[in-house]
């Protein structure tokens, strides 16, 4: 997979950080490749939605492209190495405090194989 380690928490944290999210967002996330219906390799992020915000396609795609523009910002190899076609990540909005991938009062990972 061309993702491996071109992708950083990092980046991904300073595109959730962004003014117009930083409301609707926790800051929290897990990100993992994963493979689409044709067996191609892409980067799924499942982000923690804040407190009493309710899941959107347009807030998955908001979150989506900010990833993105960090990523190829921050990032060369991402830039480089993963084609433009596979830079925009798949988002998952989740609940706060979803027990699979954010349980409450357990340290948090950023990456999940």
């Amino acid at each position: 997979s061309f993702y491996g380690a071109n992708v950083y928490p990092e980046s991904v944290m300073i595109g959730l950080e962004q003014p117009e999210l930083v409301e609707l967002v926790t800051g929290k996330f897990v990100m993992q490749v994963c493979e689409d219906g044709q067996l191609d390799s892409l980067l799924e992020i499942a982000v923690e939605l804040a407190r009493g915000v309710e899941s959107s396609a347009h807030l998955a795609a908001r979150v989506a492209q900010s990833i993105r523009l960090h990523l190829e910002r921050l990032n060369s190899e991402f830039l480089n190495y993963v084609p433009s076609e596979r830079r925009t990540p798949r988002i998952k909005l989740l609940q706060h405090g979803d027990p699979q991938y954010f349980p409450l009062g357990v340290k948090h990972r950023y990456t999940r194989a």
